[in-house]
């Protein structure tokens, strides 16, 4: 059978509930968010004479809930109008609407009974062969469906998202024995295309697979934290990216998930793994009396404004406060003295980095050994109980967990033998078939033959392929396969096959430096001098390009103009290329980095794309393409297509989004900052960007692409009067305390250029034209004191100055 989701019923409005209907919407999906019907008024609705009846009162709950998405921060939406999707309801008076739906969430409280009671009613109310999923954490999901009908059964699985449910990569799904196997299949690539997830295919046992973990030396490493004397502050630098875990380390993650949260989990699971030989660690003693006492005193973390951190209200930042793991009393935090930590953040290498920590006799040796050897050793231990493949271990907890390296991962970057000596020394015990492994000749967990991935099996006893996703290029697998046409030390032209190169950027966070600029220029002629029918921009790492590298340094004006007249030039080459140049933006585009994605014939952007004209918060201006391309995307069009048009309205949108710096929470927003077009691709799953760049390039190579014209007049030049309008709706600003004296006279440059400089009166003009003007300014700009100030704060600090 076919299936397709085009309307979605989310059952449960709070965290979970209301996050996975935002992130549905944001695939374009209608949605209908339901909870309970209030039972009494609130003080604020009798005051208003409304009823127990008034659909203000019985839609209460879900309404609460979706003005605290639209208010989040991360965003929960990619634009504000993408809540329009939400449809806000109640459990008795709509819901009928589940019979309407293609797709059933259920995200309600975590415990058996209810969910039972709301399935057997959301069996009679839902049309057959709709799917139904529970976003249960940790409960059976064949019990959840025990007693209903076959085809209930055969629709049924669960889908369990990570929180965010935006930005967390991971929904493990977890199918029953009763489940249709095409139904697994559709809801898998679902969630890979259309709502952007990496899939990990779980067994129907206790907290899936990376709660597993998660949950068990969570508390496995709290209960060594306490028992030897480690400040929060302490531990959490220790668990950090030091030895490739993330930013929040144990303390702050306890903070964000909610003690209660946690708590509740690790007291549900005890009594689910009976048979788990390490499930002790969830009763630790001074971990349960730390737990006690927190509850008691209403620091759940977070959500109540105190936990293991505590923010003092109206303090800042700095003003944050640490619990004292001995009293129990809030403190100033004190940073840790663990010369180790000093030497070991100097390696690069995470491997080398993590061995190097391993095998310090202090502190930060001690707990890392604790955390990484019982971290490998569990996760042995749980395979094949709760996954046969070892790669979904490592999945879940790089995705779900934000470790930089899955325990297995991590275990073959240490060398799998030496470390397994190491555990036994520390009396950490490993799972009977690694030893079976290692004595069969067998080194390592994973093997790398080309292209393909393979992974051991230890029920085969022998390497597995792992199963290829078409829909993924790996640049790194293409490079060692010797499908590199030129680089130099800033970038990389790679063969994707099919005719198409792709320029790889690969300086620190992507910047623009002078290697970077050749190479834009010399791939353009390398692709338009051979056999070649397109380009695309892109790379696989964090982030597209952040900008200018400006810790580089010039010397003089005319290095700096010598520069900036180069980056022009290439990035002209890239829009005039006569063969299609289709750019691949994900994570930050900013600045010079955003000019670049502006620069392609087309984009295929990564629907996590936070894309920005950012150069006035160092005293700048885009000067290399990026106010002539709002004028040529936002003003231009309205101007042509009516000539009388007022065009100050859409220099004020112009000016306001290079004015404010203004960066795009998402790829959907950057659409409406005019930085990406009608024209342009939104890609949901960053793994498939780079194919669907090149499949854009074969396609507008299909159909005959033919470049801009070099020299058309394309470029509405608004003139004296508009720049007037502009530079007064300015004064009025600044006056208001909404930008310094300097923010006003960078922004005054801004507008001159959008104008088209000193033109008396409107004209079209070329794209060099306002390429000119912004190269003018710019260097206007950069021998200016407070510019230098900013830029020299940026480079010290990393955050703007306002001077």
């Amino acid at each position: 059978m076919s299936y397709t989701f085009k309307r979605v019923v989310v059952i449960g409005s709070g965290t979970m509930g209301g996050g996975i209907a935002a992130h549905a919407a944001n695939a374009g999906l209608s949605v209908v968010l339901l909870d309970v019907a209030p039972k009494e008024l609130t003080p604020e609705e009798e005051k208003k004479g409304l009823k127990l009846d008034s659909p203000a009162v019985r839609n209460r709950v879900v309404a609460a809930s979706l003005e605290r998405l639209k208010k989040s921060r991360p965003a929960a939406f990619f634009t504000p109008e993408t809540a329009a999707l939400v449809t806000a309801g109640n459990l008795e008076d709509d819901f009928d609407r589940v019979g309407e739906a293609d797709w059933i969430v259920e995200a309600i409280v975590e415990r058996l009974g209810p969910k039972r009671e709301l399935m057997a009613r959301v069996e009679r109310a839902r049309k057959p062969c709709s799917i139904v999923t529970s976003n249960t954490s940790g409960l059976p999901i064949a019990s959840i469906a025990e007693g209903l009908s076959e085809d209930f059964r055969a629709h049924f699985l669960g889908t369990h998202f990570f929180n965010p449910p935006r930005y967390m990569k991971l929904l493990e799904v977890i199918p029953t024995p009763d489940i249709s196997p095409e139904v697994v299949r559709f809801m898998t690539e679902f969630a890979r295309r259309r709502l952007g997830k990496g899939v990990v295919l779980c067994k129907d046992t206790p907290n899936f697979i990376a709660n597993r973990l998660g949950s068990v030396l969570g508390a496995s490493t709290l209960g060594f934290v306490l028992e030897n004397g480690y400040t929060v502050e302490e531990a959490d630098a220790i668990l950090s990216p030091l030895i490739g875990r993330p930013k929040t380390g144990l303390f702050r993650l306890q903070d964000l998930v909610g003690l209660d949260v946690s708590s509740s989990v690790g007291d549900n699971l005890y009594q689910l793994i009976p048979d788990d030989e390490t499930r002790e660690v969830l009763r630790n003693q001074n971990l349960g009396s730390l737990r006690t006492t927190q509850l008691e005193r209403g620091r759940l973390g977070d959500k109540t404004g105190q936990g293991f951190y505590k923010k003092p209200p109206g303090g800042a930042k700095g003003d944050i406060l640490s619990l004292d793991l001995e009293t129990l009393e809030y403190r100033e935090r004190r940073e840790p003295d663990i010369p180790s930590m000093k030497e070991a953040q100097k390696i690069k290498s995470l491997p080398e980095r993590v061995a190097f920590v391993l095998g310090q006799d202090d502190k930060a040796g001690r707990l890392a050994r604790h955390a990484v050897y019982h971290t490998l050793g569990y996760a042995s231990r749980r395979v094949p109980e709760i996954t046969d493949h070892l790669i979904n271990v490592d999945r879940a907890m790089r995705w779900g967990y934000s470790h930089e390296l899955g325990p297995f991962e991590l275990w073959d970057a240490l060398g799998v033998r030496e470390t397994l000596a190491a555990m036994e020394r520390e009396g950490v015990s490993v799972a009977v078939w690694v030893g079976e492994m290692l004595d069969a000749g067998h080194e390592t967990f994973y093997k790398q033959d080309g292209g393909s991935l393979s992974f051991y099996d230890p029920a085969r006893r022998a390497y597995v392929t792992e199963a290829r996703d078409e829909q993924h290029i790996s640049l790194a697998h293409l490079k060692s396969s010797g499908r590199v046409a030129r680089g130099n030390r800033g970038a990389s032209l790679v063969d994707l096959g099919d005719g198409v190169a792709c320029l790889e950027f690969h300086t620190k966070l992507n910047t623009l430096d002078a290697d970077v600029v050749e190479m834009l220029r010399s791939s353009v002629e390398e692709v338009e001098g051979g056999d070649w029918r397109g380009l695309v921009i892109g790379n696989e790492a964090a982030d597209f390009s952040v900008g200018a590298n400006l810790a580089g340094g010039v010397s003089s004006l005319e290095e700096v103009e010598r520069a900036l007249r180069g980056t022009q030039d290439a990035l002209s080459a890239v829009r005039f290329c006569s063969k299609p140049v289709v750019t691949a933006p994900a994570g930050r585009a900013l600045g010079g980095g955003c000019e670049v994605a502006l620069a392609g014939a087309r984009a295929a952007a990564a629907a996590e794309t936070y894309m920005g004209l950012v150069e006035v918060g160092v005293g700048l201006l885009p000067g290399a393409g990026g106010c002539k391309e709002l004028v040529r995307r936002l003003v231009s069009p309205p101007m042509r297509a009516a000539g009388n048009a007022d065009p100050v309205p859409f220099l004020q949108q112009a000016l306001q989004t290079v004015a404010t710096a203004k960066v795009s929470t998402s790829a959907a927003e950057a659409r409406s900052l005019g930085y990406l077009g009608e024209g342009d691709l939104v890609v949901m799953n960053r793994d498939h960007l780079l194919a669907e760049a090149k499949r854009l390039v074969l396609e507008l190579s299909d159909a005959g692409y033919a470049p801009p014209a070099r020299g058309a007049k394309n470029c509405y030049a608004a003139g004296r009067d508009a720049l007037a309008a502009l530079r007064a709706g300015l004064y009025v600003m600044q006056q208001g305390g909404y930008m310094s004296e300097y923010d006003l006279h960078v922004s005054r440059k801004v507008a001159w250029v959008l104008c088209g400089g000193g033109v008396s009166s409107a004209q079209w003009v070329d794209e060099q034209y306002f390429l000119d003007l912004e190269r003018e300014a710019f260097l206007s700009l950069c021998g200016e004191p407070k510019t230098l100030e900013r830029i020299a704060h940026m480079l010290s600090t990393g955050k703007p100055l306002r001077n």
